[in-house]
């Protein structure tokens, strides 16, 4: 069920200011390469989706009674490029207001559970409403996750394999502590739309985590680390049926996303060895390593971390060059239910939802469109 929630709250925005990441290196952006007949369907398929998730608002304004979920479909439509910013704020105008309303002195916005989770997604998705009465809400939530970052505060030091990290909710709550790579891209993603500054030593600090949860001998300084160049959930520990220290899918892109926030470049050795899992490993018919187990997640954040990243094409391991935007498109779109909704096969971590992988999917459809 832990696992279940971080994948839930993946949350679903798309990290402008990661564009950095990219001018950087290769000056202004290439052609998107998205085939025009591409575009339009998927944009026919953002509208049916877009309608779906209306008709599954409850009568407070909120979806599931669930502030992550609520969070993440409003953002997801929020999103929507071919939506008037009017209605898209009028409709989801009492979803934002009840994630303010469920601020804590703190600054954390939850309701019992899954502090760190509900914060990052909720920070998102107010930063998407753009409502200027909302901002004090946002830099009290911000100084909020920055305080969840494990470090120094609660006990640990730079040795300490989850220092920099995130996990659900700091030594409080039943994670006992544990950092991931997921919580952690969550949090760097909020972190980054709500504006903290590029020099702020949280960046430093999750860089060491991420480090210590690649395969990359080079910067990892972990016993166990291979040399594939992917990521695992956390250092030492993988959710790959190949055992604990097997790189895979999903968290492999959350991996390049979060660099991409933490301000590496195209250059850096930890960057260049994640796109080579990358290249080995391409795919847009499973979540590589765990099958058509959260392949929903996985589809949202490759679209996210390769457009972050700047990459147009993606080269396999075969050589053959992939227009990834065009191809993923259409595989979204064929895998598109009449009614507007995505769901699953593999019911696992909440992928039988509707609502979410309806909001995952159309998170990743607004990358591609980018």
């Amino acid at each position: 069920m832990k696992h279940a929630v971080l994948v839930l709250v993946t949350t679903v925005l798309l990290v402008t200011p990661a564009s950095e990441f990219v001018a950087a290196q290769r000056g202004p952006m290439r052609s998107a390469a998205l085939s025009p007949a591409t575009r339009r369907d998927l944009l026919a398929a953002l509208s049916r989706a877009g309608d779906y998730l209306k008709k599954q608002q409850q009568r407070d304004g909120r979806w599931e009674s669930h502030p992550g979920i609520t969070a993440l479909v409003a953002a997801a439509l929020l999103r929507q490029p071919n939506l008037p910013r009017e209605q898209a704020v009028e409709t989801v105008k009492r979803a934002l207001d009840s994630l303010v309303a469920l601020q804590k002195p703190d600054g954390g916005i939850y309701d019992r559970d899954l502090p760190d989770y509900i914060t990052s997604v909720a920070i998102m998705a107010l930063v998407a409403g753009g409502r200027p009465d909302d901002r004090p809400a946002i830099d009290k939530a911000r100084q909020f996750l920055v305080g969840q970052q494990l470090d120094e505060g609660e006990g640990l030091e730079p040795k300490d394999k989850f220092y920099g990290g995130m996990g659900y909710g700091g030594t409080t709550t039943r994670d006992g502590g544990r950092a991931d790579l997921v919580s952690l891209e969550y949090g760097l993603r909020a972190l980054k739309e709500a504006g903290l500054p590029a020099d702020d030593a949280v960046w430093r600090k999750a860089i060491k985590f991420l480090e210590r949860a690649q395969n990359n001998s080079e910067t990892n300084d972990q016993g166990w680390a291979g040399n594939d160049g992917g990521f695992v959930y956390y250092p030492g520990f993988s959710f790959s049926p190949l055992g604990e220290l097997h790189s895979y899918g999903s968290v492999s892109y959350a991996g390049l996303l979060s660099y991409t926030y933490a301000n590496l470049k195209r250059g850096d050795p930890q960057v260049q060895a994640v796109f080579k899992w990358i290249g080995d490993n391409y795919t847009v018919e499973e979540n590589p390593g765990l099958g058509q187990k959260t392949v929903y997640y996985y589809y949202m954040v490759l679209a996210k971390a390769l457009q972050a990243a700047g990459e147009t094409f993606v080269t396999d391991a075969k050589g053959r060059r992939h227009n990834w935007r065009d191809e993923l498109g259409r595989k979204l779109i064929a895998l598109q239910h009449a009614d507007g909704y995505w769901v699953n096969t593999v019911p696992d971590e909440m992928q039988d939802n509707k609502v979410v992988v309806t909001a995952f999917t159309m998170s990743a459809i607004e990358a591609i469109l980018q």
